[in-house]
């Protein structure tokens, strides 16, 4: 019987979990976590973070980001590592940028930028890294 009531308080966990939307460090994007927080919803403060200045996800760019989207605001965010490859990170909301008629255009700063989206659930991403070297403006969909 304890076996039984094991596995029905795992349903329930995983019930809730997706009614909720609870997005964390599974399988998809990690969720948004605000300007100077850890992320604890998932995982304790420890967890190790890499200094990747560009993975090989991301876009090139000058600075200049036209985005296409069908939410209502690009967050800006700076990506926290937490795979040395660079392919996994969390990101940490800097700025936002209202999307107007579908699309929102972004200036960044030199640097590695994660642009998302949040909704149902779920986070969309995109990564950017900007250089002088970058190849002008980039068009990206998220």
């Amino acid at each position: 019987m304890g076996v039984r009531k094991v596995a029905v308080a795992a349903s329930m966990a995983f019930a809730l979990a997706t009614t909720f939307g609870l997005v964390g460090c599974g399988s998809g994007q990690h969720e948004v976590i605000d300007q100077g927080q850890d992320c604890s919803s998932c995982h304790s403060g420890g967890k190790q973070v890499f200094d990747e200045a560009a993975p090989a996800s991301a876009v090139q760019s000058s600075g200049t980001v036209s985005v296409k989207t069908s939410a209502e605001q690009v967050l800006v965010c700076k990506p926290i590592f937490v795979s040395e490859d660079g392919s996994k990170f969390v990101p940490e909301q800097m700025s936002s940028v209202k999307a107007t008629d579908g699309s929102a255009q972004v200036q960044l700063s030199e640097g590695t930028w994660a642009l998302c989206t949040q909704g149902q659930g779920s986070v969309k991403a995109q990564l950017v890294t900007v250089s002088p070297e970058g190849s002008g403006p980039v068009d990206v969909e998220l």
